[in-house]
């Protein structure tokens, strides 16, 4: 059965908040290409042989009390008259546009309101190929106006979309119903706005707030990408149908990241996914990924055995994890984590208003899907995503105003491209559970995304031996569950 149409729908699309200019009605009238009838102010003429003709036209105008005649191009009076002694046009000598344009009258009648009735009686000339009483046009753009809640940012959203530009999110909702349904997300990091009008309800299961806007706007960012509520306005989440808790890293008021990804682990099952959302300054003094120090690598295994997802964060510091200085460290060690780098975005420049690390603010971006400047890189990478140019809450650059309303359009970092990841795996995770009845084991499901995913792409400066990994590809990944 077929749906309803919508009302309006049949119209198209108006905009209600543009009003009609209502310019005078006047007729085109086109003659035809052999007619050998010219015009003027003064009305139609032409050769002999077309008097009659001219006779009638002019007849019709008078009735009508036309007070103008004149080209429709603005065309001279002398490429007008050529109509008149023009060769007829055929096969092998095609009308000019010149010479089309000079066909085109513009005829006002004296009442706008006959302009129906003589572009009708114009029609009925055998000299005029369509006379027709000029069109109103309207912009086409639809309607904006104004609003008191937010926008919606989905369109901005191309991590979404489908590959090789973004993961196939979108398509895969409307496919599969992969949505993340059934699946837990632990984010580990310092705070979060828990009034975010975009993010739904979601739980503090462990450590202590870090009272500071920037540690809020990202944690904000990143559950963001994740679990933002679909709906008419803001962003919509990866995996929109998880359940989002956090957990802050600082327990006690000290830092302990290795307890708190403990503490997650207790509070999950498999299936379930945590997400690590820090670095910190390593031997070279570059900032690296967590599973570094030897308590977190430890607690990173222990929820992988059992059966929790661990996404991390690779980094930002620019950092190769393969050079000797970190030999027998986690950073050459497979933790069983899903260890994500920072690509470049599907586009050529980007608006950077940071330190400027040698770009110019309107800098040239790179290839997309090659690694990002400050990335870190190396084997134990599993996995990339967009670094930069992330739609998601928090921030306020592309939404200011009241906190609970702030959206971006700049989440950057490994800190962006992680979330992605971490939306994938749970859409997997969840459709698993939904088709064969339970979740993939943590090492299947990292396998089954290198696989499938989009490959890495080499750029300037930043060679494929640099290695970030594919970016996930949610079509190619759920074909193969």
């Amino acid at each position: 059965m077929a749906k309803k149409q919508k009302k309006g729908a049949r119209a198209g699309f108006l905009n209600p908040r543009i009003t009609e200019y209502k310019g005078q009605d006047y007729v085109i009238a086109e003659l035809r290409h052999d007619s050998k009838i010219g015009y003027s102010a003064m009305g139609f003429a032409g050769a002999s042989e077309v008097r009659k003709q001219t006779d009638k036209l002019n007849s019709v105008l008078e009735s009508f009390g036309v007070k103008k005649v004149a080209s429709l191009f603005e065309m001279k009076e002398n490429k007008i008259r050529k109509r008149v002694t023009a060769a007829p046009p055929s096969l092998d000598q095609p009308v000019s546009a010149e010479f089309a344009h000079s066909g085109f009258v513009q005829i006002f009648p004296r009442k706008v309101t006959d302009a129906s009735t003589l572009a009708k009686r114009l029609n009925r000339q055998g000299s005029i190929w369509k006379a027709v009483v000029s069109p109103k046009p309207m912009p086409a753009g639809a309607p904006t106006g104004d609003s008191t809640v937010s926008r919606n940012f989905e369109p901005t959203q191309g991590y979404l979309h489908s590959p090789p530009n973004g993961i196939g999110a979108m398509g895969i909702w409307q496919k599969y119903e992969a949505k993340g349904k059934g699946v837990k997300i632990c984010d580990i990091e310092g705070n979060w706005n828990f009034e975010h009008e975009d993010l739904p309800k979601f739980t503090q299961i462990g450590g202590d707030l870090i009272p500071d806007i920037g540690w809020k706007n990202h944690g904000t960012a990143v559950l963001g990408e994740m679990v933002s509520k679909r709906g008419r306005s803001g962003t919509v989440g990866i995996c929109h149908q998880s359940k989002a808790v956090v957990q802050s890293a600082v327990i006690a008021g000290a830092w302990n990241t290795a307890g708190a990804i403990a503490n997650a682990t207790q509070k999950l099952k498999a299936g379930d996914v945590i997400l690590i959302e820090l670095q910190a300054t390593g031997p070279n003094g570059k900032y690296v990924a967590m599973q570094y120090w030897d308590d977190v690598f430890s607690a990173i295994r222990a929820a992988i055995e059992k059966g929790i997802c661990v996404v991390e964060a690779a980094g930002n510091g620019n950092e190769n994890s393969d050079l000797s200085v970190f030999n027998n460290t986690g950073l050459q060690k497979d933790s069983g984590a899903i260890v994500v780098g920072a690509g470049i975005p599907p586009t050529n420049h980007f608006d950077f208003f940071g330190p400027d690390y040698g770009f110019d603010r309107y800098g040239d971006i790179g290839v997309p899907r090659s690694r990002i400047w400050f990335s870190n890189y190396g084997k134990i990478l599993s996995l990339q995503a967009w670094g930069w140019h992330v739609t998601s809450t928090g921030y306020g650059d592309a939404q200011g105003g009241e906190e609970n309303q702030w959206y971006t359009l700049r989440f950057s970092g490994t800190s962006s491209a992680s979330p992605i990841v971490t939306g994938a795996v749970a859409c997997i995770q969840g459709h698993a559970k939904a088709v064969i009845g339970k979740p993939l084991k943590p090492q299947d499901l990292r396998k089954l995304l290198i696989k499938t995913g989009t490959p890495q792409e080499s750029g300037p400066y930043v060679p494929l031996s640099q290695h970030i990994g594919p970016q996930p590809n949610l079509i190619k990944a759920l074909k193969s569950i």
